[in-house]
């Protein structure tokens, strides 16, 4: 039965099983919800899904990890790294001190830009 599992639609066995978080919304058998253009939901929860609040650092952190590791935020990024040079009155800023700059206020800036542009609430 093992042997014939792989050619079968469906039939799944220790062979060819499901993929665990494969996003295949057909085998979910949940409604789509209306993702973020920018984040848009991909995958799964396993298991026991449960949620928790994050507080104080642990939401700053979240936040800037996920600013920092989105590649639609890149142009905005960029856009901040210049608006630091520029406001150094054209003395030499290095790398690492713009990515120190960056790594503290880059997240406040981003909030504030989207509230400009009309983003929405950004909270």
């Amino acid at each position: 039965m093992a042997l014939c599992s792989g050619f079968l639609d469906g039939f799944y066995s220790l062979l060819n099983k499901l993929l665990k978080n494969d996003g295949n919304d057909e085998t979910l058998g949940s409604c789509p919800t209306q993702a973020s253009p920018l984040f848009p939901n991909a995958g799964r929860a396993l298991g026991n899904p449960g949620s928790y609040v994050l507080r104080g650092l642990a939401k700053v952190q979240g936040y800037r990890y996920v600013l920092f590791n989105c590649l639609d935020v890149n142009p905005y990024l960029r856009a901040h790294a210049e608006e630091i040079t520029t406001k150094h009155n054209g003395r030499r800023v290095s790398h690492r001190d713009v990515e120190k700059i960056q790594n503290e206020k880059f997240h406040q800036w981003f909030r504030g830009h989207a509230l400009k542009v009309g983003w929405g609430n950004t909270k």
